[in-house]
């Protein structure tokens, strides 16, 4: 116990020797970080929560078509199921997705900080300027990035794709990247693993940006929720929707040639005229029954896409920030101090173990 006193007192007094060294390095830490603090760029933030629907819940179509569908003739089967769902866990990578950021890209919002509606890839390309704090970053932490890229291949460029298939290949620019890695980072949505909330957070460098920009987000999301769950049932219906169409002509042909014979055979005495008669009626029933079956799975088709559709219930909805999210600049000024301090103490402690080595002494 006596030897650590003693070891802690001389540290003290290690320190107070060098308390003005401390003191000047702990005040360039704080003048860095003042700075940094000052030169950082604005940000402003903004969350939505959203509740998805129950996977298990069933939707007014779906009831409908099991309580009423046997009159029609509709069986209410194949509408019960929840089939098609994405789990919420695969909503942000879906956000994170690259058809989503290049609908992202080609949204066009207000910035009220500029005076100026333009898409999000024309701001960060050709209106947004860094502050200098980024300047700075990128000719210091990123100046390696910098020097490779003078030796890299300059690539043409390529206007944003507007038509976006999320089934083909995409081929972007470098700056055109830049940009989608940006929105990565600047929009995101989490889900809550117990509750399935999920929450859409955006942040940008202007406010009014920043809440269209999360509403567009929302939007693009339950578009893309829709679409998946919707799809098949959609093919299905424009097939059935065809079929119902060609049926149709071939009933009210049949009906035609059935009526036409009618007309001209008014008093069928001939064997060979009813057995043409009986003839058209059969291909007459066979066209009814085949137009009025098509025609009640049309209506099966349409129910089972108001089923499918996905439906999200907003608890807290976008909302324009007032004030700045970022930077922190009594928290970033704050930390300095500390790292100041820490870097200080830490250079004082390794000088004097190096001058007690030189002369052979411990420490």
């Amino acid at each position: 116990m006596e030897e650590d006193e003693i070891d802690l007192i001389e540290l003290f007094q290690t320190f107070w020797k060098e308390r003005i060294l401390i003191a000047k390095i702990t005040g360039a830490f704080l003048v860095l970080g003042l700075l940094i603090a000052l030169l950082a760029p604005k940000e402003y933030s903004t969350q939505a929560t959203l509740m998805p629907e129950a996977q298990s819940s069933q939707s007014t179509a779906g009831s409908l078509l099991q309580k009423y569908g046997g009159l029609l003739g509709i069986s209410g089967g194949a509408a019960s199921g929840a089939e098609g769902t994405i789990p919420p866990q695969l909503y942000p990578n879906i956000v994170q997705s690259l058809p989503f950021q290049v609908e992202l890209m080609n949204t066009r919002v207000h910035f009220s900080r500029y005076d100026t509606t333009a898409t999000v890839y024309q701001f960060y390309k050709n209106i947004y300027s860094p502050s200098i704090f980024s300047y700075a970053m990128q000719y210091t932490i990123g100046l390696p990035g910098k020097v490779l890229s003078l030796f890299s291949e300059e690539q043409p460029e390529k206007p944003l794709p507007t038509s976006v298939k999320r089934d083909t290949v995409y081929s972007l620019t470098k700056d055109q990247m830049g940009v989608i890695k940006m929105l990565q980072d600047q929009l995101t949505a989490n889900v809550d693993q117990e509750t399935g909330v999920i929450t859409v957070k955006g942040e940008f460098p202007d406010p009014q940006a920043t809440a269209e920009i999360s509403h567009a987000g929302i939007a693009l999301l339950k578009k893309y929720m829709k679409d998946y769950r919707t799809n098949k049932a959609k093919k299905d219906l424009e097939f059935i929707k065809e079929q119902v169409g060609e049926a149709k002509q071939r009933f009210e042909n049949a009906q035609d040639r059935l009526a036409n014979f009618r007309d001209s055979n008014i008093n069928l005495t001939t064997a060979k005229a009813q057995t043409k008669e009986q003839q058209l009626q059969s291909q007459y029933d066979l066209a009814f029954n085949l137009y009025n079956s098509l025609s009640q799975q049309l209506e099966q088709a349409r129910l089972q896409v108001q089923q499918n559709t996905p439906v999200f219930t907003v608890l807290q909805p976008v909302n324009l920030p007032i004030e700045k999210s970022a930077p922190h600049r009594i928290l970033i000024l704050f930390i300095s101090v500390i790292l100041g301090c820490l870097a200080s103490c830490g250079w004082v402690l390794a000088e004097e173990w190096w001058l007690r080595r030189q002369i052979g002494g411990e420490f």
